[in-house]
């Protein structure tokens, strides 16, 4: 067996993979003894109105927008920072908001995904316009240097 790899051995790495494992072993664990929150009859139908707003489009941007806060930032970070530490918790976050969304109604779900879907869709447009800019700026300023 081979020497563990410095950067795995970093403070900062065990525990984010600690965290990672308690997201993912806390929601695993919840949900196998007391089963999956079904939120749409949580307290007595306290939290109906609040799903039913606006068709449940509330819930969904509200879900979708802390996902990418919690996992976009968590990547972004790790980016901007240049280091795969960040990627453990993201992975973390993602298992933990997973599991609140199997509870929610059938239509919010799908509405999740619909729009999850979107922004993936629309992230990929702005990488492909800023490889193809990149591309562009490249070839003027080569050819202005020459």
């Amino acid at each position: 067996m081979g020497k563990i790899p410095a950067a795995l051995r970093t403070k900062r790495f065990i525990a984010f993979a600690l965290l990672a494992l308690l997201f993912c072993s806390g929601s695993l664990i919840y949900g196998l003894t007391w089963g999956i929150p079904q939120w749409n009859s949580a307290f007595q139908g306290v939290l109906q109105p609040i799903i039913s707003a606006y068709n449940g489009w509330a819930v969904t941007l509200g879900f979708v927008g802390i996902g990418a806060l919690l996992v976009g930032g968590s990547l972004m970070l790790g980016w901007l920072r240049a280091t795969f530490d960040y990627v453990l918790p993201a992975i973390g976050f993602l298992a933990v908001l997973v599991f609140f969304s199997l509870g929610l109604p059938h239509p919010v779900i799908a509405m999740i995904s619909a729009t999850v879907s979107f922004l993936v869709v629309g992230l990929c447009a702005l990488l492909v316009l800023a490889v193809l800019f990149g591309a562009i700026r490249a070839r003027v300023n080569r050819r202005y240097r020459t």
